[in-house]
């Protein structure tokens, strides 16, 4: 491996919400071995939809031994978030409302994936699920939140099987609530950021 290219949200892009030298992207320089470099090119705040446009601004490819890793979604679910407010009269009407957020970030999510596939060779790309242990009390969300994030999870680990991509489940590396950034929960603290990078680096045996 040359190089990992970071792309989606505040997973990666966390500068914001840790303190100087414990971002993720200083746990890679710190983690990796010299010889692989990194570049982020993930933005806080970004959706499938922003993420699209950053790789659609990529001319060329990548070659061998360049890798990229994915971590977006988490931003869909938030603005989808208000639906779980809205009032129905029937589950099956609630169902029906989900679905159609679902579907509609099956498009995006795979529209991003198959550009990701265009720029790099499919066994150098990883993507991330939406970690799920997030305190989101403090947030103004209930648990009914995670529930609705389980529909964009499966259309994440759905898509590793069908771009035939590997899998990093941030479900699992971040299920410590000491993961969790205590500036804004919903982004990796120093500790997950740090368990992040190690899940990268034993992702590609590193």
């Amino acid at each position: 491996m040359k190089a990992i290219h970071l792309y989606g949200d505040s997973i990666f892009d966390n500068y914001a919400y840790v303190a100087e030298g414990n971002a993720v992207t200083d746990h890679m320089t710190e983690c990796l071995p010299k010889a692989i470099t990194h570049e982020l090119y993930a933005i806080d705040g970004d959706t499938t939809s922003d993420t699209i446009q950053v790789l659609n601004r990529t001319k060329g490819t990548f070659g061998a031994g360049m890798g990229a890793v994915l971590s977006v979604g988490g931003n869909d679910a938030l603005q989808a978030a208000h639906v779980l407010l809205k009032p129905v009269t029937t589950v099956a009407e609630a169902l029906t409302e989900l679905q159609s957020i679902a579907d509609t970030f099956r498009v995006s999510y795979g529209a991003v994936l198959q550009r990701l596939c265009e720029l790099y060779e499919r066994s150098n790309i990883r993507i991330c699920t939406v970690y799920d242990r997030i305190p989101i009390e403090t947030i103004g969300l209930d648990r009914s939140a995670m529930t609705a994030l389980a529909l964009f999870n499966n259309i994440i680990t759905e898509a590793a099987t069908l771009y035939n991509v590997k899998l990093i489940d941030l479900r699992v590396v971040c299920a410590d609530l000491d993961s969790y950034s205590t500036i804004s929960p919903i982004e990796p603290s120093n500790k997950g950021g740090r368990r992040i990078v190690e899940a990268i680096k034993k992702s590609y045996a590193i």
